[in-house]
């Protein structure tokens, strides 16, 4: 059942499916005023149907958060309609897969773009209102791939890691103003993530050398997508994060993730690494 008070503005990017969409209508269930972005407007119209189904309301904003142009006109028009951010979730990301040899500059320029730097850029926008009011929450979802990497994910796990460094340094800056930082990790949901991954240009050219390898870990990836999960388990934990008095830095989302984590933690680096090929690449 829908809450019928209000609880907080919560603003999510990438919030036109999977775990940006799921969070959107969990949260606004749970009376958050929540307001979802995409880059194109009609992306949303599903998220706010399916809201308005459940006597809820999402509002949805178009918005390109790569582009200076467009959020910093835009953020302040939204805070005016709905007053001061009380969290930010930034989820809007996407993969680049390939060897990293086969990886342009520009290629990865882009992945870094989305992930990371309009991270920053979104915070950015909403920090004076969290600051001056002297609280606040900003979520950051990375990734299991923000803390170990896997052959072929390196433009992603590279984003993700810088994303988590730069959480780690914010979280300590902002936390004497009352604004908390913290870090999602999930492993394999149901989302898009897999139809929207981008494979670099260069990825499967017969010339590489990997190619045998990139091959064998096609042909397994597939087998790991029977151990997705509802993507509506993270945003409980978002949902966790933003009504916590004191959040945590880092939540891993999800058994593989945590495995994983523990795994690189605490085994033997070769013989993590042994496993790690041995999953995906033999």
């Amino acid at each position: 059942m829908a809450a019928n008070h209000k609880t907080g503005t919560v603003l999510i990017t990438g919030a036109s499916s999977g775990i940006g969409r799921a969070t959107c209508l969990y949260l606004a269930q749970r009376g958050y005023t929540v307001i979802g972005t995409s880059r194109v407007a009609g992306r949303l119209d599903g998220v706010r149907e399916d809201a308005r189904k459940g006597g809820v309301e999402v509002h949805g904003v178009e918005l390109d958060i790569n582009s200076d142009s467009e959020v910093e006109p835009v953020i302040p028009e939204v805070i005016s309609e709905h007053g001061v951010i009380d969290a930010l979730v930034n989820n809007a990301g996407y993969g680049l897969w390939g060897p990293v040899e086969s990886l342009s500059i520009d290629e990865l320029r882009a992945q870094f773009e989305t992930n990371l730097f309009a991270a920053v850029r979104m915070t950015k926008a909403v920090l004076p209102g969290m600051l001056e009011q002297r609280r606040g929450k900003i979520v950051n979802v990375s990734s299991v791939l923000g803390r170990l990497a896997t052959p072929f994910n390196g433009a992603y796990a590279s984003s993700k890691f810088a994303l988590e460094g730069l959480s780690e340094s914010m979280r300590t800056e902002l936390w004497p103003f009352g604004v908390q930082v913290s870090v999602v990790e999930p492993g394999l949901f149901e989302t898009d993530f897999q139809a929207n991954q981008v494979k670099a240009e260069r990825s499967q050219d017969p010339a590489l050398a990997y190619i045998e390898y990139v091959q064998r870990y096609n042909s397994r990836h597939g087998q790991y997508e029977k151990f997705s999960s509802d993507p509506v388990k993270v945003s409980k934990v978002i949902h966790k994060i933003i009504r916590s008095k004191r959040s945590g830095f880092r939540y891993p989302v999800s058994i593989e993730a945590r495995a994983g984590i523990l795994g690189a933690r605490f085994l033997p680096e070769r013989l993590f690494r042994w496993l790690v090929s041995r999953a995906t690449m033999r």
